[in-house]
């Protein structure tokens, strides 16, 4: 199974090593040359496609993709990408359709909400609107920061729904998915 990854820090590096491991990882794309995502993909010896502020207009893989994961990425995947693609995924820290966008993290403690999670999700032309694959939730604690809730729970859940769509996908064949409740 050919699989790219769109994606940065710590989140985009965690899925390329836990993917590498069993799957043809044949496109990378990060936002700088140092991101933590960019230098594992040289290390393995794949070249990333360092995007910058430009976003992916224009970006394509080397070769037909089975699946692209967005691994924290803040920049839209274009549906020329898109559509390189049999399926593509991505992840949110928050359970969709709840604190869509950018500050999803920072939404959920500002509200108060005592429990929040993270979704992988089938991308589409929207931000954070397409149909919900597999979802997963933790408590936030009392004086927990978005930083720590991030480090602590959400970024591990991203890393594990990512790998279980992509397990999914080539177990199975298909990602499953259900179009997000209108709220």
């Amino acid at each position: 199974m050919k699989v790219g990854i769109v994606g940065q820090k710590w989140l985009g590096e965690s899925v390329f090593k836990a993917l590498s491991k069993e799957l043809q990882i044949v496109f990378v794309a990060a936002p700088l040359k140092g991101d933590r995502l960019a230098e594992a993909s040289k290390e393995a010896g794949l070249e990333p496609v360092i995007h910058g502020e430009h976003g992916l207009a224009g970006i394509f893989p080397p070769c037909k993709l089975d699946l692209l994961i967005a691994a924290h990425t803040f920049v839209h995947i274009p549906a020329e990408l898109r559509s390189a693609a049999d399926w593509c995924i991505g992840y949110h820290p928050s359970l969709l359709p709840l604190h869509r966008g950018r500050n999803a993290v920072e939404a959920a403690v500002a509200a108060g909400d005592k429990v929040t999670g993270g979704t992988a999700f089938h991308l589409d032309e929207g931000f954070d609107t397409g149909p919900i694959a597999f979802q997963d939730w933790c408590f936030i604690g009392r004086q927990e920061t978005p930083a720590d809730l991030w480090r602590r729970a959400l970024a591990p859940i991203g890393v594990d729904l990512l790998v279980k769509a992509a397990s999914h996908l080539l177990d199975y064949g298909f990602i499953p998915g259900e179009e997000q409740a209108v709220l």
